[in-house]
């Protein structure tokens, strides 16, 4: 069974952070996707 683990350092780590702070904001895909009223 596998159990969820914190990390123990708090050293950057690709798949704790958050995926949005990885994206390039400047990115025409990105900026496109925020003009989008998505509801």
């Amino acid at each position: 069974m596998l159990t969820k683990s914190s990390p123990i350092s708090t050293q950057s780590n690709l798949f704790h952070s958050e995926l949005f702070s990885q994206l390039d904001v400047k990115d025409p895909l990105i900026q496109l996707a925020n003009t989008i009223n998505w509801t």
